[in-house]
């Protein structure tokens, strides 16, 4: 798998670090978001547009946002629970929504535009004035964007996870042969969230702009430092192929949703986690995503494959296995 072409792909993975009192978080679509957005520094696959589109249609979709081996009976829903008893990581069936390509289409337009305004370390908000997008986004219509700095090092990453307050990937003591550190990066907290003065300000002056706009202008924005980070990625390769291991920072009383066609439950040093595969047919580049819990609860982790170079379970394990530190 090469690298895509880069545009507006963080948009899933930011809406869902900034709507926190939801009760649910789409893990799959959120991650192959930030999967992609990371990989248009090289620009050596021009064929990323459709693959990128297909990918991310659940992350439009699925409105309901998004909380030694031992392998368990695959199926389509698999639950776990926490030790109060709690559900907090789930599989779900995917969905779709025709309307779904359009509204990513709109977003990958205004970003990739506004993404050249834009240095790394820099994060701005923005209002698209598009009647359709306004119509689809009426609870959150301020939009985010950052663009993240691309570490060559693990030493690098490490650094700026620590100064952004961002949540940790340890180093993975175990991968593949022939799997080499690529680059990692982290992803800004998309703040304000909505419903809070701050967020109503922002929204009242990107607003105020776009009706002083006299010509076809249908991108406003307003440039914004960036807080804390919400999520942090590593990308390891192999030639075309890739592992990408993502940490994100989650809400406390959400419930972890993933998307599956087939799911199944490991157990790695005594934690358990979801080990899932999308729907046949389906678009994905990766043939297995697998979702865990940090102790606290408070972080979420995802290790996803390569379609053209799957991991085994074992695989999958070690993997987490090395990155808990066990």
């Amino acid at each position: 798998m090469q690298d895509r072409g880069e545009s507006g792909q963080g948009q899933a993975l930011r809406n869902m670090e900034r709507m926190e009192s939801h009760d649910h978080i789409d893990v799959t679509s959120a991650v192959m978001r930030k999967v992609h957005q990371y990989e248009g520094r090289r620009k050596s696959d021009l064929r990323a547009g459709t693959r990128r589109r297909m990918a991310l249609i659940a992350s439009f979709c699925a409105v309901v946002l998004l909380s030694s081996i031992t392998v368990y009976a695959g199926t389509r829903f698999i639950e776990i629970r926490n030790h109060e008893g709690k559900i907090v990581i789930t599989s779900i069936a995917q969905q779709s929504n025709p309307y779904a390509n359009y509204y990513i289409n709109v977003l990958d337009k205004y970003e990739a535009e506004l993404k050249k305004k834009l240095k790394p370390g820099e994060m701005a908000a923005y209002y698209v004035k598009d009647k359709q997008i306004q119509a689809a986004e009426t609870l959150n219509p301020v939009h985010f964007l950052y663009v993240p700095y691309m570490h060559r090092s693990y030493d690098e990453l490490s650094k700026e996870m620590q100064t952004t307050d961002t949540p940790q990937i340890q180093e993975p003591t175990y991968m593949p042969k022939g799997y080499l550190f690529d680059t990692g990066s982290i992803q800004a907290k998309p703040e304000p969230f909505a419903g809070t003065p701050e967020y109503e300000q922002l929204l009242a002056e990107l607003k105020a702009m776009a009706e002083k706009s006299t010509d076809e202008q249908a991108l406003f924005y307003k440039m914004i430092p960036p807080t804390k980070g919400a999520s942090s990625m590593i990308r390891y390769r192999k030639g075309d192929h890739q592992i990408n291991i993502v940490a994100f920072s989650k809400p406390t009383n959400s419930t972890v949703q993933v998307p599956s066609g087939n799911a199944e439950k490991l157990v790695v040093n005594g934690k358990e986690m979801l080990l899932s595969s999308p729907e046949s047919g389906s678009a994905a580049t990766y043939t297995r995503i697998l979702t865990w819990l940090d102790a606290t609860g408070h972080v979420l982790y995802n290790i996803t494959d390569d379609a053209k170079d799957p991991l085994s379970k074992e695989e999958f394990a070690k993997i987490a296995a090395g990155i808990m530190g066990e």
